[in-house]
């Protein structure tokens, strides 16, 4: 159903938050690669913070008893210092103006949908409107989306990640990653007497004895992948088996957007990352161009918590989203409240670091 508001004495229909959150679940969605690869689960909590000891991140075995004794529950007691952690909280809002850029393939689905009509030549102040309230909630959800991802990506990287704003409390969430498991290779594999092979192999090492898990795939940035392509050790190893046989890895452009699949190394997935994110600052990678990291965990977790906006009657989902007229200032307000919080399934099954090209 439209959403109607009184603006300057004239009545004026827009879209409510049900068909917008409809239409915008179609639009442009943004590249969460790493979050679908290595966090798929989506666990939620109707509560506050999220019960570490509820979302599995061990194996569970059947309790012993005997036929004559009541049954046991699990032991759902955690070892970690944290029993429940505090997720994050976001709150993007911002006015709704009148659109004055127009993406086509978005206005084709508008007029197909009957929104905006299909014969007029100049669109009218509420058709412009309409427009902005999808790019402001698109703006809204890609932002929280964004912030998500950071938190993710700090986890890959370090085992930890800090939540802190001028409106949000210091909260640095650790899961306590072994120390050992933080590698940084004696020569960069761009070097001269690099030895990548070697390298990796320690890397494995070390996370086995922390109970890390088998390797499932790599992550790296295109030059570290270009470096480990070149090195002679690498091919000795990897590549000149091959000769005659087969091409092992993927013939591509080291240099693109995104992930980008490589091959295998033994079983394990070669996939090379080099995602950006823009901020008023300027232009920043997710991981950095001389990162390399050995993951065996590739069952994290996104959770959410619940929303604490009395509107929003303790519901748990990934966006709440609301609009309203505001007198001071002035105009059509959306927000969105999101309390997500990235989980690791093992926090020792990522071992890896910096310096692996000079």
């Amino acid at each position: 159903m439209p959403q109607s508001f009184t603006v300057s004495g004239a009545p004026l229909e827009l879209l409510d938050v049900g068909e917008l959150a409809l239409i915008h679940s179609n639009y442009k969605p943004m590249n969460t690669w790493l979050i679908d690869k290595l966090f798929p689960n989506r666990p939620s909590f109707d509560r506050d913070e999220v019960p570490m000891a509820e979302i599995s991140t061990v194996h569970d075995l059947a309790p012993l008893v005997s036929p004559h004794q009541p049954g046991k529950p699990f032991d759902t007691k955690r070892a970690a210092k944290a029993e429940f952690v505090q997720p994050a909280y976001y709150k993007p809002k911002n006015m709704v103006t009148p659109a004055t850029a127009f993406d086509e393939a978005l206005m084709e689905r508008l007029r197909t949908a009957g929104i905006i009509s299909t014969g007029a030549q100049q669109l009218s102040d509420q058709e412009k409107m309409v427009i902005a309230q999808i790019a402001v909630m698109k703006r809204n959800h890609d932002a929280i989306d964004n912030s998500v991802l950071l938190m993710a990506t700090e986890l890959m990287l370090k085992g930890k990640y800090l939540l802190q704003s001028d409106d949000y409390e210091y909260n640095m969430v650790d899961y306590e990653r072994d120390a050992s498991l933080t590698f940084t290779p004696l020569t960069p594999w761009n070097q001269a007497g690099a030895k990548p092979v070697t390298d990796i192999e320690t890397i494995e090492q070390r996370k086995l004895d922390a109970n890390g898990g088998s390797t499932k795939l790599y992550i790296m940035s295109g030059k570290v992948w270009a470096a480990l392509f070149a090195n002679e050790e690498f091919k000795e190893r990897f590549v000149k088996p091959y000769a005659g046989i087969a091409v092992p890895y993927k013939p591509s452009l080291n240099v693109q957007e995104g992930a980008s699949f490589k091959g295998h190394l033994d079983d394990k997935e070669l996939w090379v990352f080099d995602a950006t994110y823009r901020l008023a600052s300027g232009v920043k990678r997710f991981i950095p161009d001389d990162y390399f990291g050995a993951i065996s965990d590739t069952d994290g977790s996104i959770a959410q918590c619940k929303i604490k906006n009395m509107l929003a009657n303790g519901a748990v989902q990934k966006y709440f989203d609301r609009q309203w007229y505001s007198e001071d200032p002035s105009g059509i307000f959306l927000m969105t409240e999101s309390a997500p919080l990235a989980v690791p399934s093992n926090k020792n099954g990522v071992c890896g670091g910096t310096g692996f090209i000079a």
